[in-house]
């Protein structure tokens, strides 16, 4: 690969790890890269209008989303503090060796924060932004699902018949949604999420959904589940008595 090119592709994924973001250290970046720090230094200095080096973090200097277009980046900064406590229950669930699907969104890296660098567990997933929180853990073994990126949703798609998923005994499902009704069930905004979350569902012995209390009562475009296809669902103190109600009848754990 020409020297340009290789310069366009690293440019393209610190871009890429910044829509789950708002910074990232120049020292990680340069590790996931394999490259070194000074290589991405003077990539850097030759791409000002997107991009900014700031105390050693890359940054962006702004963000071209069109509206109304879900993007990782957009949800992020939205009820933190709940996401963050949803992540520290849910990784309380994981056991050393055990096999875990993280699904994509921006609740699940929450949860791999709070997994002990000690721990030595397996990951499976199919987000980019998952996939570089999992990097930092140490004692985890990745298994990512490859196939056609979606930029949008920081998602991969494999649409062959058969994939990894397919051979893989999951212990846990963790998975996110961006909708729960009572009449139309679970929800997310993509298609393309729709046939990982159900083949998870199917594979793992365990399944637990995370949603912060502004899902419920929400429906977005895409079916993938309803609320008694899961065992758990980690969610906040805000979740509505309704909600409580049909999961406690669904058979599910709520855990707040």
């Amino acid at each position: 690969m020409p020297v340009d090119s290789k310069k366009a592709e690293r440019l393209k994924l610190i871009q890429q790890a910044l829509q789950d973001q708002s910074a990232i250290h120049l020292r990680e970046m340069a590790a996931l890269l394999d490259v070194s720090e000074m290589t991405l230094r003077r990539d850097l200095s030759k791409y000002t209008d997107h991009l900014r080096l700031l105390g050693g973090y890359i940054t962006k200097i702004h963000d071209s989303s069109e509206p109304g277009d879900y993007r990782v980046a957009e949800q992020d900064t939205r009820h933190v503090e709940e996401k963050r406590r949803i992540g520290k229950l849910a990784a309380g669930f994981i056991q050393p060796g055990d096999t875990v699907f993280f699904d994509c969104g921006t609740t699940t890296p929450f949860v791999v924060d709070f997994i002990p660098d000690e721990l030595e567990f397996t990951a499976v997933c199919n987000s980019l932004n998952v996939l570089l929180k999992l990097s930092q853990k140490p004692n985890c073994h990745i298994v990512v699902c490859g196939g056609t990126f979606h930029r949008k949703n920081q998602v991969f798609e494999n649409q062959s018949e058969t994939g990894i998923i397919d051979s893989v005994r999951l212990t846990w499902a963790f998975v996110s949604a961006a909708g729960i009704s009572q009449d139309f069930g679970v929800t997310c905004f993509n298609f393309n999420e729709v046939e990982v979350k159900q083949k998870v569902l199917r594979q793992a012995q365990q399944r637990l959904l995370l949603a912060d209390h502004s899902k419920f009562d929400t429906v977005r475009t895409a079916h993938f589940a309803n609320l008694e296809d899961f065992q758990f669902v980690v969610s906040d103190k805000k979740i509505p008595k309704a909600y409580r109600d049909a999961i406690t009848a669904s058979g599910a754990q709520l855990i707040i």
